[in-house]
């Protein structure tokens, strides 16, 4: 079975854009910006990694090697989502993360990539919480494709098809909203 990570970079940024610190997936962390530790911990995997972004992000798009990118003009996660999985429509399944997640370890991706292999969909669980990355097979393609809005795929989740994946990996959980996040991140971890 073929799975891909689809990483969600579409978003407009807004609540990091507020504090007046520009784009968060360009703020650095360790000295890199936050996108490329996101990438390169799912390119670590060996799974085939995507990048959903929006078409004038230009300097989103410096970051990342071009055969990765993918755009859409996205009026929300669900539709980020349905554009990312419609783009890459040959695959087994698909891992869906957040570009602004950068320290989920690759093993984590893979743990949800193995449990997708004898479930329709996957999700990594940190201490009893809902995490990244969330996993779907291939009988989920047309309701992935029908997503729309900021709500993502949370709805597709509240059913018995769904198999929780325990990890013991923080970084399932850590997302940078906020320059206060990020300074939370940095001060809690090391590369």
């Amino acid at each position: 079975m073929k799975h891909a990570i689809l990483i969600m970079a579409a978003g407009l940024s807004e609540r990091y854009r507020h504090c007046g610190q520009g784009h968060k997936l360009t703020a650095l962390l360790w000295g890199k910006p936050i996108l490329q530790h996101t990438l390169a911990r799912a390119v670590a995997t060996g799974l085939d990694v995507f990048v959903m972004t929006r078409p004038e992000d230009h300097t989103i798009h410096a970051l990342l090697p071009p055969p990765c990118i993918l755009t859409c003009t996205s009026g929300g996660l669900g539709d980020s989502i349905a554009a990312a999985v419609g783009a890459v429509p040959d695959y087994d399944g698909w891992l869906i993360a957040l570009g602004d997640m950068p320290l989920i370890a690759p093993a984590s991706y893979l743990a949800v990539s193995e449990a997708l292999r004898s479930a329709p969909m996957a999700r990594a669980v940190v201490d009893g919480e809902p995490a990244h990355p969330v996993g779907f097979d291939r009988s989920y393609f047309l309701p992935l494709r029908a997503l729309r809005g900021d709500t993502g795929a949370r709805a597709l989740l509240h059913t018995s098809a769904l198999r929780r994946v325990d990890l013991h990996d923080s970084g399932c959980r850590w997302d940078v909203d906020t320059p206060d996040d990020l300074r939370t991140i940095a001060a809690l971890t090391r590369e």
